[in-house]
């Protein structure tokens, strides 16, 4: 039987928060990168304020607005090194925080929605090019936060 083999997992929290714990974050980055079958993976996870996403957001996607999530994928892997970098997942707190309350969602749950779409966009799904990749994205999202949602009772 083949070991499964281990991901890396790079967590920076920027700001403070109780509830959105590094230990939880790498809990259901963990599921949602088991869920989709990856292995041997790298991928960086940063917990930020709406300032630092906008300068972001302004910076790569010429929107100058702060916005709940962005990805910034990289796929390579560097010679030598036993990782495939996925690439960055940057996830605003307060934003998200906002945006749970309007969705009616717990703060955990909006933030295991954002991260399973963060990691899709890491590995290519577009919801802005055509409707059907926006269902098909849409709906592997959904499918991953329902698994995930039951595995940790959120």
């Amino acid at each position: 039987m083949r070991t499964k083999k281990k991901n890396k997992i790079l967590i920076t929290k920027e700001v403070y928060d109780r509830q959105i714990t590094k230990p939880f974050i790498k809990q259901i980055a963990e599921a949602i990168l088991d869920y989709l079958n990856l292995e041997n993976v790298e991928l960086s996870i940063v917990l930020t304020d709406d300032e630092t996403i906008r300068q972001l957001n302004k910076q790569w996607r010429n929107k100058d607005k702060p916005t709940d999530v962005l990805s910034f994928p990289i796929d390579e892997k560097p010679i030598g090194y036993k990782y495939t970098l996925l690439g960055d997942v940057i996830i605003s707190i307060p934003f998200a925080k906002r945006q749970a309350k309007e969705i009616s969602f717990t703060e955990k749950e909006e933030i295991l929605r954002l991260l399973a779409h963060g990691i899709l966009h890491l590995l290519g799904y577009d919801h802005e090019t055509s409707e059907e990749d926006a269902k098909i994205m849409f709906d592997l999202q959904d499918k991953i936060f329902k698994h995930c949602k039951e595995k940790f009772d959120l």
